[in-house]
């Protein structure tokens, strides 16, 4: 009986000493069977879509030949998002992308499911300037009765509320029908300013009318995007073109964004240049004023435009950033055809012969 037990018990070291050792081997094998992590990650972009396609290429409408080369319509980006489903991307988190390790900014590995490729989805300019209210685009977006994304536009004496004319609401739309493109509920980022407001709301400090209640407003709409996947970027405060500021006048402009739209939408680490112009060392090679105020900011990634896939560090002496370029999806680069679009889609097949004016 006490050998019978001695080799009982020396079984059963074995055995948890078998399971203690192998049993991650066989969970991962398990797991490597439906994820897989990649270093690859394609980043698009475009702007608020083209609601009204019969207002907007309408011959009197001064954004007219604006919005043919720099904007898509609804119809096209209907037809890019099924493409890309079909091509097998699916939506990941750019703040997933990358990592802060004591102090250094470097690249991540993200899941997917496997044989799946990550994409990126961002959209810029979304404050839905009241200048151009009227000429084509949405006027703002809101939340109905029962907490679903849609968007509102007076035009004329009516008011036009929509689920399909405009990313926010279409991106949602298209991920309940296929979950499986968001398979870890993340959706788009949108690269937002402050010098008009965000999101369709007058936020902004000059609006000495309404400004407390528009930001009440808009609060639930950024808390249901932030709840639903989405999302923020900074894409400065007054869309400026970089090389034309001062250092001084860059540093308020950071401090605008800081102040009045930060509070609203959140810290966020992801900086979008405006024009894709960016400056990020001085003459001799070190980091500049500019970029050193980014940076106090707390941002910590930093995207341009760039039809080529980079996501690298830009080298200098002693200091590497993290870039990554987006491929710009306009007017302009479905009408080329551009090649780079087409790992994506067809431009082709995508572009809205019925609607766009000729060039």
């Amino acid at each position: 009986l006490l050998v019978h037990n001695r080799n009982m018990k020396k079984l059963l070291v074995i055995l948890i000493a078998f399971v203690f050792l192998f049993s991650p081997l066989l969970l991962s094998g398990l797991n490597k069977d439906e994820y897989e992590y990649t270093l690859t990650v394609e980043h698009l972009f475009t702007h608020c879509l083209i609601a009204y396609p019969n207002i907007a290429f309408a011959k009197d409408n001064p954004m007219r030949q604006n919005y043919n080369m720099d904007c898509i319509t609804k119809d096209e980006f209907a037809r890019i998002l099924n493409s890309l489903y079909e091509n097998d991307y699916c939506l990941v988190d750019i703040n997933d992308t990358f990592e802060n390790q004591n102090g250094v900014i470097v690249k991540k590995a993200v899941k997917v499911p496997k044989g799946k490729k990550a994409l990126i989805l961002s959209f810029d300019d979304v404050n839905y300037d009241h200048k151009k209210m009227g000429l084509g685009m949405v006027d703002k977006i809101i939340l109905d009765e029962n907490g679903k994304f849609a968007t509102t536009t007076q035009i004329q004496d009516n008011e036009d509320i929509s689920y399909s004319n405009e990313f926010i609401p279409m991106l949602e739309n298209f991920v309940e029908k296929h979950p499986n493109f968001s398979p870890f509920n993340d959706m788009g980022t949108i690269n937002i300013t402050g010098y008009d407001g965000i999101l369709g709301y007058r936020t902004q400090s000059k609006n000495k009318v309404n400004r407390q209640e528009e930001i009440e407003k808009v609060k639930p709409i950024v808390k249901k995007l932030k709840q639903n996947g989405w999302n923020f970027a900074s894409h400065s405060y007054g869309h400026y073109h970089m090389n034309k500021l001062t250092d001084e006048q860059f540093l308020e402009e950071v401090n605008l964004w800081k102040e009045e739209v930060e509070p609203l939408v959140g810290k966020t680490k992801v900086y979008v240049y405006p024009y894709g112009e960016w400056q990020v060392f001085d003459k001799y090679g070190n980091i500049s004023n500019k970029h050193q105020y980014l940076l106090d900011a707390g941002f910590e990634l930093f995207c341009g435009v760039g039809m080529r896939t980079f996501y690298d560090y830009l080298p200098n002496k002693h200091n590497k950033v993290l870039f990554m370029d987006r491929k710009v999806v306009d007017g302009n680069t479905l009408r080329k055809k551009d090649a780079c679009l087409y790992p994506f889609f067809d431009p082709e097949f995508v572009y809205d012969y019925k609607s766009r004016p000729s060039v």
